[in-house]
């Protein structure tokens, strides 16, 4: 065993502990976040934001795959049916009537919620949180540093506010970012397993635009064709389990909400996230300007993904750009999505020269506790949100990261 190794192993374990001020004020506020998991049913918005019920968002992925296999699929392509199907099917449950909650995943998410159909409503939101964390768990575990506890890094994921929200609506953040983690892990090892994972992430079209871009910069080509296989697949399992005509009527609506979206899905959807978009017309830009500033976004985010799997940046680091930038050219997150900003954060802090200053730790502390002041439509403060991913980026595409950066 080389001792000088060991011991340098060690005092970067101790200098990755989070110094008191940052870490007890940080573990109360997920604290607080969890307990109003824990008393949204009985007392909905008592002590917080108001969720209405648990799994909001898990009762559109339930609907909509129980309608399918009802013989319904015409209903899910239509916003304002599908929604008072919901509010029918889950009166027992809701606190009060959803407002608007259409369906606009493709048909490819059905696949993954197939499994978890049988289960009924409740026992299904349970398992698919269960499930996906567990599998985030498994892609935390195999990115982890020998230098750095992999529990420290499952806790930093899995407990942040941001993952407790996810919890609470319902939603699959968990899923992304362990197809995310997961796949890049295994490029170097397994490319074609990598790209098959990574093809996977087309179940939330807004969280894949980057992924060919990342394979063509690495000329990972093995993986690029992987991947491609992998949601061409998907496509057509989908299309022969619940019929093509899913994919003729989705295709056309995506299209046109791209292009012009309705006027409940920006008030209803894209105005309480926290994209580049919604955070420029709530800081007052108009809507064309708003989009074309999103537009800056994506083209920025594609350049930094290009810088940085070109350049000699480890895995690890070379992720956390790829989890910053997805987040920033996203059209449309949610407060659960910054999971995917913790994780590309703890992975920066491991690729810096130990000791790390009290404002590398700060930042990664405002990056955690930026959920609880979402959405930006409520807290002004939040407007500022996409300029936490673009800090990330900056900071990790800057020269002289560390040399442990250029590890695994």
């Amino acid at each position: 065993m080389d001792l000088a190794h060991g011991g340098d192993s060690f005092r970067h374990r101790d200098a990755l502990r989070p110094p008191a001020i940052v870490l007890v004020p940080g573990l109360l506020m997920a604290f607080y976040v969890w307990l109003n998991l824990l008393t949204t049913i009985p007392y909905p918005g008592r002590i917080g934001l108001d969720y209405n019920t648990l799994g909001t968002d898990w009762m559109v992925f339930y609907g909509a795959i129980r309608a399918v296999l009802d013989g319904n699929a015409p209903l899910i392509f239509d916003g304002d049916r599908f929604t008072d199907f919901l509010n029918t099917s889950f009166a027992g449950w809701l606190s009060k009537p959803l407002e608007f909650r259409p369906w606009a995943y493709p048909p490819s998410f059905l696949l993954i919620l197939l499994p978890f159909a049988p289960l009924g409503f409740f026992g299904s939101y349970v398992a698919f949180q269960v499930v996906t964390g567990a599998l985030l768990a498994l892609a935390l575990r195999s990115s982890a540093a020998a230098a750095v506890p992999s529990s420290a890094l499952l806790v930093a994921a899995l407990a942040c506010p941001a993952s407790a929200i996810n919890a609470i609506d319902g939603q699959a953040v968990f899923l992304v970012a362990a197809l995310i983690v997961g796949g890049f892990g295994l490029l170097e090892r397994r490319p074609y397993l990598g790209g098959l994972v990574l093809g996977l992430l087309t179940f939330k079209p807004q969280f894949c635009i980057l992924v060919p871009i990342a394979l063509m910069a690495a000329g990972q080509w093995r993986a690029f064709l992987a991947s491609g296989l992998s949601a061409l697949a998907m496509m057509i399992a989908s299309g022969l389990i619940f019929g093509w005509d899913l994919w003729v009527r989705w295709i056309p609506l995506i299209l046109e909400n791209l292009i012009s979206p309705s006027e409940k899905w920006i008030e209803f959807g894209r105005m309480w996230g926290h994209s580049v978009y919604t955070c420029a017309v709530l800081l007052g830009a108009p809507e064309r300007l708003a989009s074309w500033i999103q537009l800056l976004a994506i083209l920025g985010a594609a350049a930094s993904v290009v810088i940085a799997f070109r350049s000699r940046l480890g895995t690890r680091e070379k992720t956390a750009v790829f989890l910053a930038a997805t987040v920033l050219a996203a059209p449309h997150s949610g407060p659960y999505d910054v999971t995917l900003l913790v994780i590309a954060a703890a992975f920066w802090l491991m690729s810096r020269a130990a000791p790390l200053p009290l404002w590398c730790w700060t930042l990664a502390f405002m990056i955690w506790l930026l959920p609880m002041l979402s959405p930006p439509l409520i807290f002004p403060v939040a407007r500022i949100a996409p300029l936490f991913p673009v800090m990330l980026i900056v900071l990790l595409l800057r020269p002289g990261v560390s040399a442990s950066a250029h590890g695994r």
